[in-house]
């Protein structure tokens, strides 16, 4: 569905950029098939630009992008592997003294200050309940900072801890990649992935463009625009935009790619 978007998405923007300088330089040039051919150069031209520059853009940020991939990766992975303490307990002696505990990590730093890393790998937001929850189990430490890594946090949580004499650290998914994995250089073993969404390819497009549900659609456009040409003077225009509509009826009626289109099966 994404690739459909995008794909829709590219199209419009280009008939964007071909009618508004279709619309200058018609003004200018009285020739309409010199004006096609300037407006059409004009807007492969400008199209490039575009997408020379959307490119250096991604370029700059598609790291970030991986990031996030592989940071949603570790946690899925981490919320399966049963021995996810023993990870931390890893981290955190890259750079402390660290003991492993039941549910968490205890890291002691001198004059008696104690940290906790409080790993939540659920797939549910951490809320007010489960800050509760983890106050009870690590009451007899009496930390003087708890470090919470879970995968997302309800908003309501973040005003909720500050009722505590003990500060809390809050770090979702993506906070702990920046902020634990990358400056303590430790990573998770990642042992699954999410699964990205398949791009469809030409046909599956052809398929679901043009498929007979969407034959009516195409005729009741092409019909509005024929009917309007009842209150306004009938310019070509018109008249190519419904003969491709009524095209992509009829072709929608009788799609060999829609009628070969593959249902999941149900049992």
């Amino acid at each position: 569905m994404q690739k459909i978007s995008y794909i829709f998405q590219i199209i419009f923007k280009i008939a964007l950029i071909f009618l508004i300088i279709f619309i200058w330089v018609r003004y200018f040039v009285s020739s309409l098939l010199i004006s096609i051919l300037i407006t059409v150069s004009l807007t492969l031209i400008i199209d490039f630009i575009t997408r020379f520059i959307a490119k250096k853009k991604y370029n700059k940020t598609s790291l970030k992008q991986m990031e996030r991939e592989e940071a949603e990766n570790c946690f899925l992975s981490l919320s399966i592997n049963k021995k996810s303490t023993d990870f931390f307990l890893k981290l955190a002696e890259k750079k402390h003294k660290a003991e492993k505990r039941k549910n968490y990590i205890l890291i002691n730093h001198e004059e008696n200050v104690k940290v906790i890393l409080f790993p939540y790998l659920t797939h549910k937001a951490l809320s007010t309940d489960d800050i509760i929850k983890i106050l009870s189990a690590t009451k007899s430490i009496s930390p003087s900072k708890i470090v919470v890594v879970c995968g997302s946090i309800e908003k309501e949580t973040f005003s909720f801890i500050k009722n505590f004499d003990v500060e809390f650290v809050l770090l979702d998914q993506y906070e702990t990649y920046q902020k634990l994995y990358k400056p303590y250089e430790t990573y998770p073993e990642i042992t699954i992935k999410y699964k990205k969404e398949k791009s469809l390819a030409f046909k599956d497009l052809i398929a679901y463009s043009l498929n007979r549900s969407r034959a009516k659609g195409y005729f009741i456009s092409a019909l509005f625009l024929i009917l309007s040409t009842l209150f306004v003077k009938t310019t070509i225009y018109y008249c190519i935009v419904a003969s491709v509509l009524v095209m992509f009826s009829l072709i929608s009626l009788y799609n060999p790619f829609a009628r070969n289109v593959k249902t999941k099966e149900i049992l």
